[in-house]
């Protein structure tokens, strides 16, 4: 048995590693992206693990049948970017890790939130840009305890977030198609995203992207939305249109925005070794407006998670190699 994990960071590298030796079983890591120009680096490997937001197509699924490859594992959690017919025709199973670390993604949607509540990138723009370091009245903030923040999607990361807003005091609402049985009180479903949008001063994000929501972040509902509100994306780009949501930002329809994930994420985005220069126009001019909080997809990323995404995607080929079906499978 052996395994080969394609995109690894330096920061997986000694997780991998003791996987490996923990488990007895050789595994072979590479930084390269897995697609069709490096899918030979498979070959003779029983499973690959890997980490990316690019598509995986029709042609690499062709190309793991070719290698007799089975299994493929993601160390994350969309499956949005696969073409899952093409997998499941080519007899490739494939699994995921649900949860690797909901508090990680939580906490950092929250963060996002108290940073552009209390007008942080004001402060920062007057030190960078201006080179002043002085009070402002123009810097009076928010307590998260003075608003109303819409969760939407109330799975794993949706309720960890709703747990940490309630314990800052927030009121919070929210919305997912398909809702928990029991809120414990800590919060309301509406019957609509439109309340949502109309009742919130904060809208977090943390549903998986799907054909139905993809630009469900629009001009029409900006415009529904609070001229005060902030919105928090941490889940996917496909979720919010750019363009629109650059001119919601510029036109003041709203008030600030936390991104964590973008349209069109390219491979680059996971080389943690990469010394590219940005040259995106649209993380450049986001990158420049004090009101926006822009990251490279990293909400997920700490310590725990990381580990933990090593461990689950690895197991989960394991019990492949040996006839299991692991629990996180996807359909």
């Amino acid at each position: 048995m052996k395994f080969i994990v394609y995109n690894v960071r330096d920061d997986e590298i000694p997780f991998v590693e003791k996987w490996g030796k923990d488990h007895g079983v050789e595994v072979k890591y590479t930084t390269t992206t897995l697609n069709q120009e490096t899918v030979e680096e498979a070959a003779g490997f029983d499973g690959i693990s890997c980490l990316q937001t690019i598509p995986y197509s029709k042609e690499l699924f062709d190309s793991l049948n070719n290698l007799g490859i089975k299994y493929l594992s993601l160390r994350n959690v969309g499956t949005d970017n696969i073409d899952l017919p093409a997998a499941k025709s080519n007899d490739v199973k494939i699994t995921n890790v649900p949860a690797y670390s909901p508090d990680s993604i939580a906490e950092f949607a929250v963060m996002m939130a108290l940073y552009l509540s209390r007008k942080v990138g004001y402060m920062r723009q007057q030190l960078n840009q201006n080179h002043q370091y002085h009070f402002s009245p123009s810097f009076m903030g928010r307590l998260i305890s003075e608003q109303t923040v819409g969760v939407i999607g109330t799975g794993r990361i949706g309720r960890a977030a709703i747990k940490l807003f309630k314990g800052l005091g927030a009121n919070v609402i929210a919305y997912d198609k398909y809702p928990q049985k029991s809120t414990n009180g800590q919060y309301v479903y509406v019957k609509s995203l439109d309340e949502i949008y109309a009742q919130s001063d904060i809208i977090s994000i943390h549903m998986p992207a799907t054909d139905d929501n993809y630009h469900q972040f629009n001009h029409e509902v900006f415009e529904q939305m609070k001229d005060t509100a902030l919105l928090i994306n941490t889940a996917r780009g496909s979720i919010v249109d750019t363009n629109d949501l650059m001119y919601a930002l510029q036109s003041g329809e709203i008030a600030g925005a936390g991104i964590d994930t973008i349209e069109n994420e390219s491979a680059d985005l996971q080389d943690s070794r990469s010394t590219k220069q940005v040259t995106d126009p649209d993380i450049l001019k986001f990158s420049m407006m004090p009101n926006v909080l822009i990251t490279p997809h990293s909400a997920f990323h700490t310590s725990e998670a990381v580990k933990n995404m090593i461990d689950i995607s690895l197991g989960n080929l394991k019990q492949m190699v040996e006839g299991q079906t692991p629990e996180d499978l996807v359909d």
